[in-house]
């Protein structure tokens, strides 16, 4: 016999629920309560539904009233006591024209506390992660000129909360200064923790900073110290400007972006050089640093392009292309190196706008101007 032919199992099993079950009628009055019901509130059978709710009338809002005119499922949560409940309403009809609501009570207090709990650490995350989120945005340098030698220009766009995008530029001595852009593989805090510790590793190696060979090997000691997993690596384009002689040398430690050189701010391709450098990125396969330099004579008025690959890999779908290096230099064309600001901030907005939306990738761009 096909279960729903057998009455009696049906009464058993409903019985025997361990959710809270009751019937009325249309005129409200209470038909049965399954007996876990029952042990919850008492037996109110034969009674109107809002007794059982220590209600004088009629609820307010009764959902088995309106399921019954509706013939669709209502819900509510009402409070008795201490407790919470949800109710769900939902029609019924027997051979006849009687019309009958069966509730449903299921007592949702513990998960309400549950998911209030986790509503006040989820705030308290959320507020630490904006404080974190400051701190990252400070700890790059401002647009300005530095020690009457170079003129900076930045722009930088996360694609969450936190980035693993970095840029700095430091004084290292009289003569000489430092600057670099790195990219943190990943996103969100564990990158944006590894940021911060490299910008204070290279800061706080001072005069040893103008020393290629000694900011890598001290990176590559401290990355294996911090016994990072293997899948996570930092990329960085290393360089220091002699501000008396305008010698500049160049190192890459696996940055896939090549630096670009404005000559005298020119932007035929004639002058818009990529300099090619290679070099594996800090890891776990490297030990010591074996990374190729570059060193370049500078002009007054040169400028120099770092980017991040959310710049040159940001890709529109409907193309099934990147950005891409010619993307790029598209939007070197388009706005000039007259305004590094406007350079800075269009070269973000078309790759953003090519992507069309938010980054998938951090994005960040950093132009100095040799002065």
């Amino acid at each position: 016999m096909p279960i729903i032919n057998n009455k009696n199992l049906m009464y058993q099993v409903i019985e025997n629920m361990t959710g809270m079950v009751r019937i009325m009628d249309s005129d409200n009055n209470i038909l049965y309560m399954n007996k876990r019901m029952k042990e919850a509130f008492g037996d109110f059978t034969g009674k109107k539904c809002h007794t059982m709710l220590c209600h004088d009338d009629k609820c307010q809002r009764c959902i088995s009233a309106v399921s019954i005119e509706s013939g669709h499922a209502e819900m509510k949560e009402l409070h008795l006591g201490d407790r919470l409940y949800r109710i769900m309403a939902s029609p019924a009809t027997d051979m006849g024209e009687s019309k009958y609501s069966i509730e449903i009570f299921q007592d949702i207090t513990e998960q309400r506390k549950l998911e209030e709990q986790n509503l006040k650490h989820y705030e308290k995350l959320k507020g630490d992660i904006e404080f974190a989120k400051q701190i990252q945005r400070k700890a790059l340098p401002e647009d300005k000129v530095y020690w009457n030698a170079i003129r900076t220009y930045s722009a930088y766009a996360a694609s969450e909360d936190l980035s693993g995008d970095l840029f700095d530029i430091v004084t290292v001595d009289d003569d000489n200064c430092l600057f670099y852009i790195a990219d943190v593989s990943g996103h969100g805090v564990r990158s944006s923790l590894l940021t911060m510790y490299l910008r204070q590793a290279i800061r706080g190696m001072k005069a040893a900073a103008a020393d290629h060979v000694a900011v890598l090997s001290s990176l590559i000691e401290g990355y294996h110290q911090l016994n990072l997993d293997k899948e996570q690596f930092v990329s960085l384009l290393y360089g220091v400007y002699n501000k008396k002689t305008r010698g500049l040398s160049l190192v890459n430690a696996g940055h896939n972006c090549m630096p670009i050189i404005l000559e005298n701010g020119k932007t035929d391709n004639s002058k818009i050089t990529e300099i090619e450098l290679k070099g594996m990125p800090i890891c776990s396969l490297l030990s010591f640093p074996n990374h190729e330099m570059k060193r370049f004579q500078m002009e007054k008025g040169d400028k120099i392009l770092l980017y991040t690959d959310g710049i040159t890999e940001s890709f529109n779908k409907e193309k099934n292309r990147e950005f891409g290096l010619s993307g790029l230099k598209k939007v070197i064309h388009k706005l000039g190196t007259n305004d590094g600001k406007a350079l800075v901030d269009g070269i973000i907005e078309e790759a953003k706008k090519f992507a069309g939306g938010s980054p998938m990738d951090d994005m960040a761009v950093l132009l100095l101007e040799l002065l």
